[in-house]
């Protein structure tokens, strides 16, 4: 069968298929590589039933025997001539089998003499890599007897002169040792250990005494030879150590000391050192620069040497001045103390040796010796007690409290002068600022908090007292992140204003609740006023009273509380009015049904009178002309009081106001 007919073979399947009956599936998928028979069924199980999809799939089978049959058929000569052409392999498979066998053999044959030469080569490597290390070993302890001698010989004659026998010696001893540490083991180099540690004690004794001289009398060229005799010797530590006792120690003990401190004070102290400095470390430094080119350049007497000894000797010396119990003396210390810092790092004189300082251990141990987190607790417990101790009596003024913003309460004023504090000179340190941060913002949000309890304060409050603790809420929204900026921005480099900001503006949150209880309180005071309306009737019933022409004086008694503690209070003029609307429309709805209850009183009076006068004839007339009088007077006298009512709240700025014209509107009935 050919390729085409295999390709055209699914297609006559599919097109017999579509002939004799259709499906509910695709007949292509099964010829797709990638189909499954479980992926197969939950897709045509969602569409129909598993009984005719049963019913197709038997229907497809039987298509594809059929199909097959017939395939089978039109091509049967082929599947026929399958066999005949297949005649005869066996034989010539049974011919090549004999001569594969051979090869086979002779390449197992050539295989295991390669093995076998590959191991004696990788034994006789082995046997010279053993050899190659003994006489590497032998040459180590012959060269050790020999530099030994050879050193023994320079130091016993000692013909030349002593620097350069330290130099030889030491460039021979830095041979020596070089061959000790690799054969230290050895029972040789353990026999030979007393004479190497005798040259090593002269070394090193000659040494630290050329050194000594070098440091005294300023000798360049004996501390440059030292220098790179400590070099060749691997022990740069030891000149720094030596340098550490001869010249430095005996230079800090006369700067530092209680009696020092106290006379001239630790700025003073600081700067006797920084002055002497200079000139105690001016030619090693110049000797060992770290430039790429200079040969010295490992040594640093200034990190390894100086600073530690200065360090120590502070801190035994005079380790009270790491005490936080006094915070401004502590404050005072520790920039002193920075500021010395900075002075020694310009004498390091190059980048990477204030690098190195910052990562010396003694630096980071003298840093840590001061107690910044107690030192900020002492100072949260002052600046933040301090505004605790003035909300607990808010409203009692103290004259030692001054701020640069205009405050009417004695609260507030304490609240800036806080904030104020935060940022003193004398009070803020760098590695604090992100705490004295905070801190400001936590005392702004606790004079939010206490201003939005002022309502349910168990005090007895004065509408006054809150009006003006309004006032100062709003000039403190407006004033205070400038204050706190001009403050606190010096000390940090990114100000977030947007922070402070909205902080501050947090203080709003508190206006509703204060205007809430200021207009209940105002109106409480009122409703008492509005009791008098009731005697109105009482005034004109049965008396000879003219017509009325005046308001009564309830009516100023009624509107007083609102002129008094709001009107006319400090408060901003937008708050005033909005205040006075609020709290005449509650007066005028109060006012509506206090009224409405006397006209209601009045009408039934009348109704009254109405039937008595129809059971006294003789007298009707006198009886009508007198009720329609009194009526007539209670109704001119509560028109008149509304009308002033509404001229008082008119000069307050409220032009209108539907409750009132709900009260005009009563009055003017008949």
């Amino acid at each position: 069968m050919t390729e085409e007919q295999r390709q055209e073979s699914p297609q006559l399947i599919l097109s017999k298929l579509k002939r004799e009956r259709p499906v509910c599936f695709r007949p292509e998928e099964f010829f797709e590589e990638s189909f499954d028979v479980d992926t197969f069924l939950a897709l045509n199980r969602k569409s129909f039933t598993l009984d005719s999809l049963k019913k197709d799939l038997e229907s497809y089978s039987n298509t594809i025997q059929s199909s097959l049959v017939e395939l089978i058929n039109r091509d049967y000569a082929d599947f026929v001539n399958l066999s005949t052409n297949l005649v005869g392999v066996d034989q010539a498979i049974l011919k090549l089998e004999a001569p594969l066998i051979s090869i086979h053999a002779d390449i197992s044959i050539i295989r295991a003499s390669i093995a076998t030469e590959i191991q004696l080569i990788s034994e006789k490597l082995e046997q010279r890599s053993t050899i190659r290390n003994k006489q590497e070993i032998l040459h180590g302890l012959l060269s050790i007897e020999k530099l030994t001698n050879k050193i023994e010989q320079l130091i016993d004659n000692q013909n030349e002169g002593k620097e350069n026998l330290f130099e030889r010696v030491a460039s021979e001893y830095s041979q020596l040792q070089f061959y000790v540490n690799k054969n230290e083991s050895l029972p040789f180099v353990q026999n030979m250990s007393p004479r190497i540690q005798r040259i090593s004690d002269y070394l090193e004794g000659g040494l630290h005494k050329s050194f000594k001289s070098g440091l005294r009398n300023n000798d360049k060229n004996i501390l440059t030879q030292c220098l790179r005799i400590f070099t060749t010797l691997g022990r740069v530590d030891q000149s720094e150590q030596l340098f550490a006792e001869s010249i430095v120690s005996p230079l800090i003990d006369q700067l530092v000391s209680k009696d020092q401190l106290s006379l001239v004070g630790l700025d003073g102290m600081y700067t006797s050192i920084l002055e002497s400095l200079p000139s105690a470390t001016a030619l090693v430094m110049s000797l060992t620069t770290p430039n790429k080119d200079n040969e010295l350049r490992s040594f640093d007497f200034m990190n390894n040497a100086t600073f530690p000894t200065i360090v120590s000797k502070i801190c035994s010396k005079t380790p009270f001045i790491f005490a936080a119990g006094d915070p401004n003396q502590f404050q005072k210390s520790y920039k002193a103390t920075m500021k010395f810092i900075s002075g020694f790092e310009e004498l390091c004189g190059y980048k990477e040796r204030v690098i190195a300082l910052r990562q010396h251990p003694s630096y980071k141990n003298f840093i840590s010796k001061w107690s910044l987190p107690i030192y900020f607790q002492i100072r949260l417990q002052e600046i933040g007690g301090s505004l605790e101790h003035q909300l607990l009596s808010p409203f009692t003024y103290n004259s030692d409290v001054t701020s640069d913003v205009t405050c009417q309460l004695p609260a507030s004023e304490m609240l800036v002068t806080c904030v104020t504090r935060c940022w003193d000179e004398d009070v803020i340190l760098e590695p604090l600022t992100h705490r004295f941060f905070k801190l400001t913002l936590q005392l702004i949000r606790r004079y939010t908090v206490w201003l939005t309890e002022i309502p349910s304060s168990s005090e007895e409050l004065e509408l006054g007292d809150v009006c003006r603790a309004l006032r100062d809420a709003h000039n403190l929204v407006h004033q205070l992140p400038e204050q706190i900026e001009k403050v606190a921005s010096p000390h940090v480099p990114q100000y977030p204003a947007s922070v402070v900001l909205s902080t501050c503006s947090d203080v709003t949150s508190s206006f509703p609740v204060l205007a809430d209880y200021v207009i209940a309180e105002v109106t409480k005071t009122s409703e008492k006023v509005l009791e008098q309306t009731q005697a109105v009737p009482r005034l004109y019933r049965r008396t000879n009273r003219e017509m009325p022409t005046e308001p009564l004086g309830y009516v100023s008694a009624l509107t007083e509380p609102l002129e008094r503690h709001v009107f006319d209070s400090c408060l901003p003029e937008h708050v005033q009015k909005e205040w006075c609307a609020l709290a005449a429309s509650i007066l005028a709805e109060r006012y509506h049904d206090a009224v409405s209850e006397v006209l209601v009183s009045l009408r039934k009076t009348e109704d009254s009178l109405a039937m008595l006068k129809r059971g006294r004839k003789s007298a009707a007339t006198v009886s009508t002309s007198v009720v329609a009088t009194d009526e007539e007077k209670i109704r001119c006298q509560l028109r008149l009081d509304v009308q002033f009512l509404r001229t008082k709240f008119e000069k307050m700025g409220i032009a209108e106001c539907e409750a009132f014209d709900k009260l005009s509107g009563l009055v003017a009935k008949r």
